[in-house]
């Protein structure tokens, strides 16, 4: 009975609730938890903006360990699961996304490597091998900010944030309910995944990817039903088309304001005077 109960809160832990729950519990234990959310929210939104502004990788690198200070100081760089899941197939995404624009240069520009495979022409530059890694620290330090933000803030924080700013209170519901939504297809794909394991479905890669076909439809075909069920769920516990917070977050005053300016402006006048100062071909010895 005690092995069956153990395994039981085992299945119970690497289920898309469980992650729900973990991702809750992060962000309501962290210590950015008091910021306003639409100061965080805005200064989020400044650095996003201005790290797509300038060309400047310290701009970008700044950006980075700046999302990377808050993550630390508001959760101690804890990620559940499931995130941390996505998070590494953005960044391989990302790096075969640089790998391509890195051979994609100009050829009126002198040629540092090229090749020919299949249909394709590969043809890199200096200019194209320093924007591939501009690109790819850009994209790092956007994730470590959006992170940051991700893991303080609850959603029903973020909806009220979203109210402040004018956006209209249906579009707040939506956003909270698909968030809600969101962990109940990765219940239903958890199961499905592992009804299909015990019953050897993943054993070959053509059964492996008969398998995985079947659930992807399987989820998609179910997803109404689920949906029906979550609707008739909502309204015996109450749901009138809003969700009531009871503890509602500080909101964002001038102070918050100027700091998403000034970190704007700061960030901005270093990109301004730092624009091609590293060259990432000439430290790794990349030279036409």
């Amino acid at each position: 009975m005690a092995g069956r109960n153990g395994s039981g809160r085992a299945r119970q832990k690497d289920s898309g609730v469980s992650e729900h729950i973990q991702m809750d519990a992060l962000a309501y234990s962290s210590r950015m938890l008091n910021w306003p959310p639409l100061g965080k929210l805005l200064l989020v939104i400044s650095l996003l903006i201005v790290n797509v502004m300038t060309d400047s990788v310290i701009v970008a690198v700044a950006v980075m360990v700046l999302g990377l200070a808050l993550m630390a100081y508001s959760t101690n760089m804890r990620i559940p699961f499931m995130l941390g899941v996505a998070i590494g197939e953005a960044l391989l995404i990302l790096i075969v996304a640089c790998g391509i624009i890195s051979v994609n240069g100009d050829t009126s520009q002198p040629c540092v490597w090229s090749a020919d495979f299949l249909w394709m022409d590969f043809y890199m530059t200096v200019d194209s091998f320093n924007q591939a890694w501009l690109v790819l620290i850009r994209a790092l330090a956007g994730i470590t900010v959006m992170m940051a933000f991700a893991t303080s803030t609850p959603i029903p924080h973020l909806a009220q944030a979203l109210r402040q700013i004018r956006i209209p209170d249906e579009i707040c519901e939506i956003v909270v309910l698909i968030y809600r939504y969101a962990f109940l297809l990765l219940e239903r794909l958890d199961t499905m995944w592992s009804a299909a394991g015990s019953r050897l479905g993943f054993s070959g890669l053509k059964r492996s990817m008969r398998t995985t076909a079947s659930i992807a439809v399987g989820i998609f075909t179910s997803s109404m039903n689920l949906a029906d069920k979550a609707q008739v769920s909502l309204e015996c516990r109450g749901y009138r088309g809003y969700f009531p917070i009871y503890n509602r977050p500080p909101k964002a005053g001038v102070t918050w304001v100027g700091l998403a300016v000034l970190a704007f402006a700061l960030l901005y006048v270093l990109g301004t005077y730092t624009e091609g100062l590293v060259d990432f071909a000439g430290l790794m010895g990349v030279s036409a």
